[in-house]
């Protein structure tokens, strides 16, 4: 097995080095991540700008390591596209990230954007996310169950689709498959998102940051990562309302047909 995996953490994350190391049990694991953390770029691409790609030493047996000058979704681009174009992968694994992926945050975060960039290969992928990687015991163990999941759904399963795996910093013991929910992504609000203030020239600025609020609905992600679960989300990249879809077909209708009128 083929495993390409990346982050938004950098090349240097202990949780992509972590995660890196597990994966390699279980197959090949190219590696191509940002070359600092490009944390909440989404999706975004380096356009009209120059990219580099250099090696950088391999994490282990198995592994080869390279990074670029750009966002998660670049270091994507620039693997399926061109670096292992002609040895596409299996898998596409974006993690481990510091600190979780819940719900709305899907939008802004790196790590799902990185797993998001299989839809255009068919290329099945996994974004996990953790609540912390600066407990090693903690990391070592998400990782270990991080690869879990990747063999049980991926190998095992043959699982055709997206991932969104969030792990709470839980007692090592308590990380494993009685701990998981699968619920769907819920929305993440947050206290004090926007912080003023000034620099010491006395210029205003700003600072966004935030704590994220627990939850309140039960089918969540938001809900059920704040009360110290597991949650597995299946994603997919289709934004449409499917519910709106034949109001709003219907206003344009009466639109036309009022204008035909006229």
């Amino acid at each position: 097995m083929h495993i390409f995996l990346t982050n938004d953490d950098g090349f240097e994350s202990p949780g992509i080095i972590s995660l890196a190391r597990k994966l390699s049990a279980l197959g090949r694991v190219t590696v191509i991540a940002p070359n600092r953390g490009r944390s909440s770029c989404s999706s975004s691409l380096t356009l009209q700008e120059y990219l580099r790609l250099w090696h950088k030493e391999s994490y282990g047996e198995n592994i080869t390591v390279l990074t670029a000058s750009g966002t998660t979704a670049d270091c994507c681009k620039l693997a399926l596209d061109r670096w292992i174009a002609d040895d596409l992968p299996d898998l596409i694994v974006s993690g481990i990230n510091n600190g979780w992926n819940l719900g709305s945050d899907c939008l802004y975060s790196g790590t799902v954007a990185g797993a998001m960039e299989g839809i255009f290969f068919g290329i099945s992928s996994i974004a996990i996310s953790a609540e912390t990687i600066k407990k090693e015991a903690l990391l070592e163990r998400a990782a270990s169950f991080s690869a879990e999941l990747v063999k049980t759904f991926f190998i095992d399963g043959n699982y055709k689709g997206i991932l969104n795996v969030n792990i709470p910093a839980l007692p090592l013991e308590d990380i494993g498959w009685e701990r998981v929910k699968t619920v769907r992504l819920g929305l993440q609000k947050y206290d004090n998102v926007i912080r003023q203030m000034k620099d010491p020239s006395g210029h205003l600025g700003f600072w966004l940051h935030g704590k994220p609020i627990p939850g309140t609905d039960k089918t969540t992600d938001v809900y059920w990562a704040h009360k110290g679960w597991i949650t597995v989300t299946p994603l997919m990249w289709d934004q449409t309302d499917q519910d709106k879809l034949s109001l709003v077909a219907q206003t344009v209708d009466a639109q036309l047909t009022k204008e035909s009128k006229l």
